[in-house]
């Protein structure tokens, strides 16, 4: 084999490595948060994708949309943007299944262009016509609400609402969630099956981190039947709330 076709069979074998190596170029990714608590529904919320960033090396594209029900309440709070973990396909559940206060969440981790885009509730839409229809109801009243704590959670917005008779147990946490430029925190209130955190076992959604306090609610939270009427305004420890907003 002479000299030029030696350096022909090694320049074959270095192309033929470079195309075996990894795709190092960095990705473009959707870059956005987003936290709503007001006038939430299914069919009604869009998250508008107006900027994007530029990743490192090696990183890809996340979205994660967290989902929370309670009652008639509902919230989300929802985090794009650059990420290390490995890549992922879409993956919807619930958290927390109803009956009572439901937290469910969407995620995904991808590497193509811009490729965390969604900007519906439809994954949502899909996971609960999945679940069963909860009738039966107990005896039991529940301050019911989510979302800040100045804002859709102030006392005189705080509604109270009979509990299933599989969830007839009253909660109240605060949350606070972080990622990036995320960091929202709020209430929960509603009904459960049992009053401990209710994401105990979720230190991380994605890349969002999760801080949970329970609250204490005031003895008059037990009201049976025959005490229907709100009556004053619902009482909650705040000392973890002002703990988690620091």
């Amino acid at each position: 084999m002479g000299l030029q076709d030696l350096r022909s069979l090694q320049l074959l074998c270095l192309l033929e490595a470079i195309s075996l190596l990894p795709w190092t170029e960095a990705l473009l990714c959707y870059e956005a948060t987003a936290s709503a608590f007001r006038a939430v529904t299914l069919h009604n919320w869009k998250w508008l994708l107006l900027r994007s960033m530029v990743c490192k090396l090696r990183e890809g594209c996340e979205e994660t949309i967290v989902y929370i029900e309670t009652g008639t309440s509902r919230g989300i709070v929802s985090f794009k943007g650059c990420t290390s973990a490995l890549s992922y396909p879409p993956q919807i559940s619930y958290l927390v299944s109803p009956p009572g206060v439901s937290i469910s969440s969407y995620s995904q981790v991808c590497r193509t262009y811009l490729c965390n885009n969604i900007t519906n509730l439809e994954p949502f839409v899909r996971l609960k016509s999945t679940e069963p229809k909860y009738t039966v109801s107990s005896t039991k009243f529940c301050p019911t609400c989510v979302g800040r704590l100045d804002q859709e959670c102030l006392p005189d917005f705080i509604s109270t609402q009979t509990c299933p008779f599989t969830a007839s147990s009253c909660y109240s946490s605060t949350l606070k969630l972080q990622a990036g430029n995320l960091n929202t925190t709020f209430l929960i209130m509603g009904c459960v099956r049992e009053s401990h955190k209710l994401l105990a076992d979720f230190q991380h959604i994605g890349s969002i981190r999760v801080f949970e306090a329970v609250n204490v609610l005031e003895k008059s939270q037990a009201v049976g039947a025959g005490h229907r009427s709100p009556g004053p305004p619902w009482i909650l420890l705040l000392f973890p709330v002002l703990i988690l907003s620091t």
